[in-house]
């Protein structure tokens, strides 16, 4: 193989590998390089609209008609995908924590104000999806290998040199007697948390700047019980067919289900949780799922997950004691150097993000490579860190007030609007480099939301209801769906 290429990705996940197939068609010689194996566990598992229609404009852009499946759950079902994935109509709440009523089933909350429903597309066709990392990371990096792209697992990247060009010193699982030179002119970082490209440039572990602190424990696990509500005929949507959050006193527990029988489940605590614990040796055994998801306090979820087991893989728990991660400082970006927003930071599970802001990173970072548009990268740069800023307010303001049902899910629609604004600009011009993500780097956004958000904390301070209309006119300076409107906080899709 030769030893220089035009690019070098590090770091083989969805952004990692979009980027380099996209390169590779567009002519350049790719290397891509993981120290992992594939296929391998990893969660970050639930697409939305945003990361949906993103891949679709890559998909068409590019000539990448592999990708069309992952932009549908209609096109996934019908064609020839051999991963798995599953449907995900929108988003679910539901309010597990003592004194709720429980409907006829006796596991979902009776009190329209102890659930939220909002659907993000308007049939099962249309629907975005929960993918199986372990699979469609495959499937993605079996995409760049039909490109041309040169691909290497077990790789650890030990030294780099500096730019014009890169030199990047590395050895290969199985042969650690010997070390290996590449060479390339342009280097990015899409390594996620790892940050190796980061962490050899200067960057620093900044994880305490953010506002958002949480933790979280997850696996795959079988045969849990599909239980509707006794309204479900009612409902925008098969309230389990979405990122599933059921809410507890001191976090929530999220609940994707997979075509094939599995579901991807994790529990999230505020601050550091029991996650502590474990490195004391005192974790539950993996056989114990309520313990594990620390659900005692919950009769309901309990009795859901009384028939479920561990799937065969991951086969155990994973968690993480600080979910957030966040790399500061260091080499400036520029025309030889890039990095994905997630390999800057990682903020929650929360809202779904990861997929959406990876691949729209992804995308912005090709086209400064293939219009050597070095002149645009300080505002890529400036996108990146503003989105950031964007999602760790919007996360935080709704850890703040969890222990108000009622203003989480205001705290929610925030999000909402912020994501439908993307999407309202999304489709209506297309791909824009001068467009941040969430439209982060435009004032009428940022001043909308710091409004939303201090109209939120005033009624949690004043221990009061939201001032609902001046709440719903800031919404309405950031997205042009109605939101926050509704008493019964079911939310059928009306956009698009």
């Amino acid at each position: 193989m030769s030893a220089h290429f035009d690019v070098i990705v590090v770091g083989a996940g969805p952004g990692g590998s979009l980027t380099a197939m996209q390169l590779a068609r567009r002519g350049r010689q790719v290397a891509m390089l993981d120290k992992t194996q594939f296929p391998r566990f990893a969660v970050g598992e639930s697409s939305t609209p945003i990361a949906s229609r993103t891949l679709e404009q890559i998909s068409v852009d590019f000539g990448i008609d592999e990708l069309a499946p992952l932009t549908r759950w209609g096109k996934w079902r019908e064609s020839q995908t051999q991963a798995t994935g599953g449907l995900k109509r929108g988003f679910t709440y539901y309010d597990h924590r003592p004194g709720r009523n429980r409907d006829a089933t006796g596991l979902w909350p009776a009190d329209p104000a102890a659930r939220l429903l909002v659907a993000a597309s308007a049939s099962d066709a249309d629907g975005d999806s929960h993918w199986v990392r372990a699979e469609v990371d495959q499937y993605l990096v079996d995409i760049c290998r039909r490109q041309g792209v040169e691909v290497r697992f077990g790789c650890t990247v030990e030294q780099i040199q500096a730019e014009s060009p890169w030199r990047i010193t590395v050895r290969q699982a199985g042969d650690w007697s010997a070390s290996e030179t590449l060479s390339c002119d342009t280097l990015v970082d899409a390594s996620g948390r790892a940050g190796v490209i980061l962490r050899q440039l200067g960057y620093r572990d900044a994880v305490d700047a953010l506002r958002t602190q949480t933790s979280a424990r997850f696996t795959h696990i079988v045969n849990t019980a599909v239980a509707e509500a006794a309204d479900a005929d009612k409902l925008p949507y098969r309230a389990h067919e979405a990122a599933v959050h059921h809410l507890l006193h001191d976090g929530w527990v999220w609940e994707l289900r997979m075509s094939d029988g599995r579901t991807s489940i994790g529990r999230v605590w505020t601050g550091s949780g029991p996650t502590d614990a474990a490195a004391n040796g005192t974790r539950p055994s993996p056989h114990q799922l309520r313990d594990n998801l620390d659900v005692a306090s919950s009769p309901s979820l309990s009795a859901w997950l009384s028939s479920a087991r561990l799937a065969e893989s991951p086969g155990d728990w994973l968690q993480s004691a600080r979910v957030q991660h966040r790399w500061c400082g260091g080499r400036t970006m520029s025309r030889s150097f890039l990095a994905l927003p997630t390999s800057l930071a990682t903020i929650d599970p929360l809202h779904s993000t990861g997929l959406a802001h990876a691949i729209t990173g992804s995308q912005r970072i090709v086209d400064l490579i293939v219009r050597e548009a070095g002149g645009d990268v300080a505002r890529y740069a400036e996108q990146v860190e503003s989105e950031i800023e964007l999602l760790d307010r919007a996360v935080s303001l709704a850890y703040r007030v969890w222990a108000r049902c009622d203003l989480f899910f205001d705290a929610c629609m925030l999000y909402f609007a912020l994501a439908i604004g993307d999407e309202e600009d999304r489709i209506s011009k297309g791909f824009q480099p001068e467009r941040a993500t969430w439209r982060a780097t435009e004032l009428q956004v940022q001043q909308a939301q710091r409004a939303a958000e201090a109209i939120i904390m005033d009624a949690l301070k004043a221990d009061r209801p939201i001032d609902r209309p001046a709440f719903r006119r800031q919404l309405a300076e950031i997205c042009q769906v109605p939101l926050a409107c509704r008493d019964d906080n079911l939310y059928a899709y009306t956009f698009g």
